[in-house]
């Protein structure tokens, strides 16, 4: 398979290039980033060149995503603004990368017909006491608390509906990637 992976070059992205192509010795990734401050390089090193190749750009740029997604079997996106700190400080870039960046990759997926699975996190359904011995699931309610889970909530229920209403061959998950941070975290001693 060759995989547009996006936000490729940060901690979680990162591990899934590695982990994706050390498994599948023919997959090839194009990781497009747009190397903020959650993308390191050193994330990168390592990688085999001739089956990754890093483009530096921002996936809210609809020609850019266009180029690349026509040419790829499918979109995984970990693309985000992801700092809840930063989100209350300025909600705009989140909503230009979780929002409008979201928008722009389910738009090439069903324009290409391409697979799309979208990365969220935990965040979109609020809160629990340090103490609760409640769990959240996928049957617990969206309950957003800040503007960086109020985007990320927005953006996968932008791909439930164009699921719904396109039937887009698309996904969400967030046990993989809890289960990628313990995995990552367990390899690299993070």
């Amino acid at each position: 398979m060759k995989l547009l992976v996006t936000g490729g070059a940060g901690f979680i992205g990162s591990n899934f290039i590695h982990y994706r192509l050390k498994k599948y010795k023919k997959d090839k990734i194009i990781n497009l980033d747009k190397m903020t401050y959650a993308a390191n390089p050193k994330n990168l090193e390592g990688l085999p060149e001739d089956r990754h190749k890093l483009i530096v750009g921002d996936i809210a740029d609809v020609q850019l995503v266009n180029k690349i997604v026509k040419d790829v079997d499918a979109i995984v996106n970990f693309a985000a603004e992801s700092h809840v700190d930063n989100s209350i400080n300025n909600s705009e870039p989140f909503i230009h990368s979780n929002i409008v960046g979201v928008h722009v990759l389910l738009e090439a997926a069903r324009k290409y017909e391409k697979r799309f699975h979208q990365i969220s996190t935990d965040e979109v359904y609020g809160s629990l006491p340090l103490n609760s011995t409640k769990k959240f699931n996928e049957y617990t309610p969206y309950n957003p608390r800040n503007p960086c889970a109020a985007t990320k909530s927005a953006a996968d229920h932008l791909v439930m509906a164009y699921v719904n209403t396109y039937k887009l061959n698309a996904t969400i998950s967030l046990e993989a990637l809890q289960e990628a941070i313990k995995k990552a975290r367990k390899n690299r001693k993070v």
